[in-house]
Parts: structure tokens; sequence; C-alpha cells
């Protein structure tokens, strides 16, 4: 049976309470403000002091006094958890397969408030739209961390049984190539015309797609052309992705997606626009990092088997680490995520909290 949960502000909540909180809040990237309200009323409550920047990603303290570790998390949810049908046993926490959870990462969130009761002098940091490509944090100053020295941060975003530590992440470009040819009537007069459908088609199919190399993908991911069959098409538009763990290798697949563009214009007669964007940049970290032996070791005292791998998707780390800040993304407990089959156990909420404590 379908089950809708209201907001309930009670002192001393815990994981589970403030997670059936969140999931009622609608948080689409950009549209935070019913979280963002929620997180400054119980962080307050517990005595923390905040300061928030031009974009809305909100940073709590008690002192600036002292090295911190700092534990992070996004705001945000995809749109298809954005009225999420909850349904829970006693258990899990999952949906009626119509809509995603939304525990990427309001699972994270209630662990950090969990742990924030208890006023640790710890800094936390919760960004918007991580969803969009990591909007939020790109947005992210030095300034806006100081006078706080940071020993490190961890950003509970990843999917998996709490105790996973990402050693390796890629950097991310996104290509938008605009064709533009010429319209004519298709009947009448076609000679006259230039497709630009034909052209934007010729170039994606001089450019490989998929696994490039064991450090790189490449991806088409959208293609727009609205026009009617009778109107030979004057404009198409389509967007790529190339992510790698190389920054030479992310440049060159690049530049080469833009130049198959050029290359298809020129035979077709079209002109050509493109637009690369990065993203955000490729991190790797040693195994010997002070920050890892740290997630290592707090993992083990909450109780969980640390394990090490990489990952072919972008956090907030990312961005937090172009900072100068060591940081490391961590397992928050969810499976599926951005499905309709997302879910998380209830015993993975309260082993992130454990582990939001070990780590401070």
């Amino acid at each position: 049976m379908e089950q809708k949960f209201r907001q309930v502000y009670i002192q001393g909540m815990d994981a589970i309470e403030h997670f059936r909180n969140l999931l009622a809040i609608p948080s689409l990237s950009w549209k935070e403000d019913g979280i963002s309200a929620y997180i400054i009323g119980k962080m307050e409550e517990y005595g923390y002091h905040f300061r928030d920047d031009e974009a809305g990603n909100l940073l709590f303290y008690r002192t600036a006094e002292g090295r911190k570790v700092m534990l992070s998390s996004h705001m945000d949810t995809v749109e298809r958890a954005s009225e999420p049908h909850v349904l829970e046993n006693e258990s899990t926490f999952y949906t009626d397969g119509h809509t995603a959870l939304g525990a990427d990462d309001k699972a994270a969130i209630a662990a950090m408030l969990t742990a924030a009761e208890n006023k640790p002098d710890a800094l936390f940091l919760f960004t918007r739209a991580e969803e969009l490509g990591l909007q939020g944090s790109a947005k992210l100053r030095k300034e806006f961390f100081l006078p706080f020295d940071i020993a490190a941060a961890y950003i509970f975003d990843a999917s998996g049984p709490v105790g996973s530590c990402i050693t390796s992440a890629p950097g991310k470009d996104t290509i938008e190539i605009t064709m533009l040819g010429r319209t004519s009537h298709a009947g009448f007069a076609p000679e006259k015309g230039i497709n630009a459908i034909k052209a934007a088609a010729r170039a994606i199919d001089l450019t490989a797609v998929g696994r490039i190399d064991d450090e790189t993908t490449c991806n088409i991911g959208s293609f727009m052309a609205q026009g009617s069959a009778n109107v030979v098409p004057d404009k198409a538009v389509y967007v790529a992705e190339v992510r790698s763990l190389s920054n030479g290798k992310r440049e060159a697949k690049s530049r080469e997606i833009k130049a198959n563009a050029e290359k298809a214009a020129s035979e077709y007669g079209a002109e050509c626009r493109a637009v690369i964007r990065n993203l955000y940049q490729p991190y790797t970290i040693d195994e010997d990092n002070p920050a890892l032996r740290r997630a290592v070791d707090a993992i083990a005292a909450a109780g969980r088997k640390p394990v090490l791998k990489a990952t072919a998707g972008g956090s907030d780390t990312n961005n937090i680490r172009r900072l100068g800040i060591d940081a490391i993304t961590l397992s928050a407990g969810y499976e599926n995520a951005h499905s309709v089959n997302e879910k998380i156990e209830k015993e993975e909420i309260k082993a992130l909290v454990r582990l939001a404590e070990a780590l401070i």
C-alpha cells in the first residue's frame, strides 16, 4: 500500500525519521528551497551557524578554529524522484515502481543531520544541482571555505552498500553541435535546400562512440530536428559527451567530434557551430592518501568492510578537489539510483550514520 509522509518536527529525530521527512519535500535541481529550509531549521536547532554562496550551497559550522573534517551531500534529486511514491516495510524503503525514490542523496542528508545533532566540531556541506552535471558545486570558490582548515572532505554520493571508497573518477565534456542547412520545399525544389539532418547524421557516423579505450567513453545523447516531411530541414542539433580519466584523451576526443561535424558540414555545404564545455576534471587517489586511510579506518569502525573502487561517473568530489581540498566519494547505501527500482535498506541508513560519526 502506498504511504504518503508528512513532515514531523520533533526533538532528537533519528536518521529514519529525517529520511521520511526529506522524501516528502520535492527538490528538483535549482528548486531545492524546501530541503534547504528543512536543513537550515534543523542545523540551527542543533547550534550551527551557516553561510551560503550565490548558488545556494550551504556550509554549516560551529567554530572556525581547529582542523576539521567536512561531510557533504547534494540536496537535489532527478525529476523522476520529485514526488516519489514511497513504500516501506520493516527493513526497506522502495517505491511502487512508477517513480524513483530519492535516496540519492536524501539518505546522506538524513545521516548527516543525525550525526550533526551531537554537535561535533565538523563542517557540513549541502550542494545544489548536482544531478545537472555538478552545476552547484561548480560554483564553489576557495573563499567560501575560509578560514576553515579542512583535513579531508567526504562526499556521500555513490551507489552500493556503505563501505565503498571511490579512488578514481573521470572528467567530462559535453559537445553541442548545431548543423545549419538551407530550407526549401522537399517536393518542388529539393535541390535548392541543404539538408541539416543528413549533414548531422554524417558527422555522427564519422564519430566512434561507446568505450573508446580503458580510460575513455563517448556517447551521442540527444538529437533534435523538428520539422515537416515536406520541407528540407535547415537545422539539426545533437549533444555528445566524453568521459576520461585522462585530460588529454578527453580533450582530443572532444576536438575529434567537433572536427567530424565540420567535415560533414563541408561535404554538404552546411554550416557547423560547435560548443565544447568541460563540466569537471578527473582525479585518482593513491592508496596511501591520508584522507583515504582515514575513510578506511572509519568504515571498519562502523562495522563494514572497506572496498576501494573506480567509478565512471562524476560527483561533487570532482569540483571540491579542484579547490585543493582532499575529498573522497563514499557509498551512501542506496541501490538502482534514478530508476523506478531505487531502494535503500534501513540498516544502510543506520550504517551511514555510524560512518559519519566515525569520520568526525
